[in-house]
């Protein structure tokens, strides 16, 4: 074959840097869930805490340094093990790699055992820093029977090439007005307005996971709000009044007061566009709720809320 005919068949590499622009952020979210996100989710995984009453003793489990190995052949333990894209869509299998945890046992306060275990297969994305092609160039990803233009970015099931679709999820800690005509289903009285915030678990040392919880704040037609939030699959509505008296100890003065001011560039409350007397009305209409169902202090508001999702649950 003429060199000619050769550079046809495997082109350099560097003509498809465009292409890999549309699939780099999926690997590059893989690599991190590899190295690092694995162990974030572990972390913010509650130890199980078992106790004894007979040697009055508490075993807590928990889970910790999970690794996740390049996918290899398990029924066959030969030199060459490595377990290629190619094998598994031909032998119309999976490809993965072993997920290794190690558990945790702790008696009491007593030194920590550890004893890893084998957490089954998870797949692993072509082109990944897992997979067998990372770094191969056209020439390789020949001789491996792939495309000499493989980008990667997806996943071997059963033999079937398989793409995680991102989902588009509302910009994150940002309040949005909206309107739908499903809001009005929840309950008599309910408006279709609405304003909905997905709130984001905020970065610390040990809560990385980015995990998030979406509230809305339903507008009724008697001028009041109703505050929605989502607790193991049932949404639970709260008047917005009792919230906002159960943040901190305050009277209804200053509440209605923040409610009808605005703050100028200079951090300074005045009179404005929001303290209207439409927002007035609303403003006394929620703290009239508040006052009707005998809740006068923050201690009231709090135990009133925690009854209400005790009772709640019981019911559910």
């Amino acid at each position: 074959m003429s060199e000619k005919r050769q550079k046809s068949v495997c082109p350099a590499w560097g003509n498809y840097k465009e292409l890999q622009e549309l699939v780099r952020h999926h690997i590059e979210s893989f690599d991190y869930m590899a190295a690092r996100g694995l162990e974030v989710m572990m972390e913010n995984i509650k130890p199980v805490k078992i106790y004894d009453p007979a040697t009055d003793t508490t075993l807590s489990l928990s889970l910790s340094n999970p690794k996740l190995q390049l996918p290899q052949k398990e029924r066959f333990r030969t030199k060459h093990n490595a377990l290629y894209p190619f094998e598994c869509r031909q032998a119309k299998i999976s490809y993965t790699g072993k997920l290794i945890a190690d558990v945790c046992f702790q008696y009491d306060k007593k030194a920590v055992i550890r004893e890893s275990f084998n957490f089954g297969q998870l797949p692993i994305m072509l082109k990944s820093s897992l997979c067998h092609l990372r770094g191969a160039d056209p020439k390789k990803l020949v001789s491996l029977k792939e495309e000499s233009a493989e980008l990667g970015g997806y996943f071997v099931l059963n033999g079937l090439e398989r793409v995680a679709r991102p989902l588009i999820l509302q910009k994150a800690n940002y309040p949005m007005s909206t309107v739908r005509d499903s809001f009005r289903d929840r309950r008599e009285g309910f408006t279709d307005k609405a304003v909905v915030i997905r709130c984001l678990r905020e970065f610390q040392s040990s809560l990385t996971d980015q995990s998030s919880l979406t509230v809305k704040l339903y507008y009724l037609r008697n001028g009041s709000a109703r505050l929605g939030f989502w607790i193991q699959g049932r949404e639970y509505l709260v008047p917005v009044g009792i919230v906002l008296k159960a943040f901190i100890e305050t009277y209804d003065q200053e509440i209605y007061q923040q409610l009808t001011s605005c703050n100028s560039d200079g951090h300074e409350k005045g009179k404005g566009a929001v303290g209207s007397q439409l927002v007035g009305e609303r403003a006394k209409i929620i703290l009239e709720e508040v006052r009707d169902l005998s809740l006068f202090t923050q201690d009231d508001c709090l135990r009133h809320i925690g009854d209400y999702h005790n009772l709640a649950a019981c019911q559910s």
